[in-house]
């Protein structure tokens, strides 16, 4: 009988690695082996507990299923957003002489139910139940933690130093044999639970506190997967990027390659450091979803959780970086009317945002009728040649914004350096010769404004009056 193994562990380019195997050829590590020693175990302890603390939803005694659900959902969709995502719902109904609708969603994937009864659907989610609200687990089975790992590696055994072979070649010598005992002990139960590699850092925490004896060990898996990915290493030694306002990045390709040349060999972070960072990079995500109802976190605690996974004495100033995002986060993200050009930029998002449906009850000929409509908020701002000596103007302007990339927050003067791009059809600093490959601090975003409002003033007139 052949299995299909599918998307585990994670590689560099983000795709998923396919693994088919026979059974008969396949072995599990011996029961109830740790993979993790006593100080590693604590120090995943510490990291698990002070998410919780920081307000991360506690596991503690959670009910564990995986399958599908049912949740039913009743609110006033003009009093704000459904409590889930619209395009998960497949009904929608409105309830007669009221404003109310009930929307019908259907979720895959692992849920829990904490103890409080809020769940957490498809790892993703946070749902907190009103008193009409359901949440039907008929097409879901519950997860007995006790014996889920034993049950998938009978199920579905896997042997990573046959099946992974290649996937091994590349981890460095000192550390094959633990992350081969790793993949062979987890791959079944992360296919049986169905863990993708973005939700996997919160399943290590709530499966932890759900009681889930495996869960501090599946960090190592984590470390495996981060470990192979520049694009997560490299904040932790680099932390002020170049800035490309075109957000282009033309380097980017040539710089990861570079990187897997001159690491042929892959050494994985500890897995409490790996599970902590892995935190920090979820939770900073959680802050600037555009959709609060797709969120696991409020920004509020999501900024909480992220400072409170930053490296001891943080030596990076993540701590300051994530205030910025939070505030900018904060920011409407329709500005007024009347609103002047500073506050369009600071709202202006880094991509158009997607329609989103709604469905309104009311009466036509006096029945009941429904309406749907798909809609998105407008950018609130729009480059405009006649903005363009006031662009040059802020774009040193260190207020927060709501733009951030893969480095993180961007401020309204980087804002204003895309606009400026924009209009010039060219990142401003080649046209005034100034660097444009310098880590982008608060410093360098000065010096380079300097630069390019001198180099304004001498050529403005060639882009102002034709």
């Amino acid at each position: 009988m052949r299995f299909l193994i599918i998307g585990v562990i994670a590689i560099a380019s983000c795709c998923s690695m396919s693994l088919a195997v026979e059974a008969d050829d396949r072995k599990a590590p011996a029961e109830g082996a740790s993979l993790l020693t006593a100080a590693e175990a604590k120090d995943v302890d510490a990291v698990v507990a002070a998410m919780v603390k920081a307000g991360f939803p506690d596991g503690r005694m959670a009910v564990v299923y995986q399958g599908k659900v049912h949740v039913s959902a009743t609110f006033d969709p003009s009093k704000g957003a459904p409590p889930l995502p619209s395009d998960a719902s497949a009904m929608q109904e409105t309830i007669p002489n009221s404003p109310l609708v009930t929307y019908g969603y259907e979720f895959e994937g692992l849920h829990l139910k904490l103890a409080d009864g809020s769940w957490i659907i498809s790892l993703s989610m946070h749902f907190v139940p009103k008193k009409d609200d359901t949440v039907n687990v008929d097409g879901a089975k519950a997860v007995d933690l006790s014996i889920v790992t034993a049950d998938a590696i009978s199920e579905h055994p896997f042997d990573a130093e046959k099946a992974g072979a290649k996937w091994l070649e590349r981890v460095a010598p000192a550390q094959r044999e633990r992350t081969a005992a790793a993949m062979t002990k987890f791959v079944p139960v992360l296919n049986a639970l169905a863990i993708g590699q973005d939700a996997l850092a919160p399943a290590v925490i709530l499966l932890h506190r759900a009681g889930w004896a495996d869960a501090a060990a599946l960090s190592l898996v984590l470390a495996d997967q981060r470990a192979r990915n520049y694009w997560q290493m490299r904040p932790w030694t680099t932390p002020d990027p170049a800035f490309d306002p075109t957000g282009a990045y033309p380097q980017a390709k040539e710089e990861e390659e570079a990187w897997k040349k001159e690491h042929e060999k892959f050494t994985a972070e500890p897995p409490a450091i790996a599970l902590r960072r892995a935190m920090f990079r979820w939770c900073r995500a959680q802050i600037s979803i555009p959709d609060r109802e797709e969120a696991m976190l409020p920004p509020n605690v999501a900024a909480t959780a992220c400072k409170a996974a930053v490296d001891p004495k943080d030596p990076q100033g993540y701590a300051k970086r994530v205030e910025a995002l939070a505030a900018g986060a904060k920011l409407d993200v329709e500005p007024a009317e009347d609103a002047d050009l500073p506050a369009r930029l600071q709202s202006w998002e880094a991509r158009p945002r997607q329609p989103k449906m709604t469905v309104t009850g009311g009466n036509q000929g006096g029945n009941p009728a429904i309406r749907t409509s798909f809609s998105a908020p407008p950018a609130a701002y729009t480059p405009n040649k006649s903005d363009l000596d006031a662009l040059v103007a802020l774009l040193s302007d260190e207020r927060p914004s709501r733009f951030s990339d893969f480095s993180g927050p961007r401020t309204l003067g980087d804002n204003a350096w895309r606009a400026v791009t924009v209009l010039l059809k060219s990142d401003p600093r080649t046209l005034a010769k100034y660097p444009t490959d310098h880590p982008w601090t608060a410093a360098e975003r000065k010096a380079a404004a300097a630069a390019v409002q001198k180099w304004w003033k001498a050529h403005r007139s060639e882009y102002v009056e034709k």
